[in-house]
């Protein structure tokens, strides 16, 4: 990856019909998108250094723009800064999996309620919840791991966005970017693709009947479901290494 800039993106002439409040993109948060995936990709495993002077050369960035990007990823949870050691990749923990997936399986549940008892979810939004599960039932075919993973988020994406509680959905964007890593790492989907795809139909029925406690219920016992295993699975990993 390379970037031709230092700077943020000139601001050209503004165009009336759009936002006066419509900000370009900047060279940081380019980068910042950049590692974040690289990092959910598996090139910087949890533990590795993010050292400033090869990342600066590798993006094609100033060591600034480097140090800026991994504050903003360190702020999600992704990186820890040492001081005076430098940054590196979250190590991941079982106690981390559980305060991940105990914090999601109560604010998810609220969104979806939330969302269905407004009456916010209507036929547009139902199209993109069931676009988004059929788009995670093909991927989980095709065996691409990481494409699995993401569609997996944007499932659960889909049917929280439309609460339109921004606090919320703050919270579970940071979440969902942890839940990403820890996934990956254990090659969840390895085991029962299909199995897992179909664990998420009980949410999506729900949805689709339009009811709040039932919707509610359904995303709290998936997440719980899901932590378990993925916690039992990274203890039995530790267990033969």
């Amino acid at each position: 990856m390379a970037f031709s800039r230092e700077d943020s993106v000139v601001n050209e002439t503004p165009d009336r019909s759009e936002s006066r409040f419509s900000t370009p993109p900047t060279l940081a948060s380019a980068v910042v998108d950049y590692l974040k995936d690289a990092i959910l990709a598996g090139a910087y495993p949890p533990g590795s250094a993010l050292r400033e002077i090869p990342l600066s050369q590798a993006v094609s960035a100033s060591r600034t723009t480097v140090r800026e990007a991994l504050r903003v990823l360190s702020d999600i949870g992704l990186v820890v800064i040492h001081p005076r050691r430098g940054a590196s990749v979250a190590s991941m923990s079982p106690k981390l999996v559980r305060e991940i997936f105990s914090l999601r399986a109560v604010l998810e549940p609220f969104a979806i309620k939330l969302a269905l008892t407004e009456g916010r979810i209507r036929s547009a939004e139902l199209d993109r919840i069931e676009q988004a599960f059929e788009n995670l039932r093909h991927t989980a075919k095709d065996g691409d791991a990481f494409a699995t993973i993401e569609a997996d988020m944007g499932f659960h994406w889909a049917f929280c966005a439309p609460c339109g509680h921004e606090l919320l959905l703050e919270q579970l964007r940071s979440l969902q970017t942890r839940t990403r890593q820890f996934i990956f790492y254990t090659h969840f989907y390895e085991s029962d693709s299909d199995g897992e795809v179909e664990s998420h139909m009980p949410i999506l029925m729900a949805i689709r009947s339009l009811e709040p406690d039932r919707a509610e219920a359904a995303v709290h016992k998936h997440i719980v479901s899901v932590g378990e295993r993925l916690l039992i699975r990274m203890l039995d990993e530790a267990k033969n290494n």
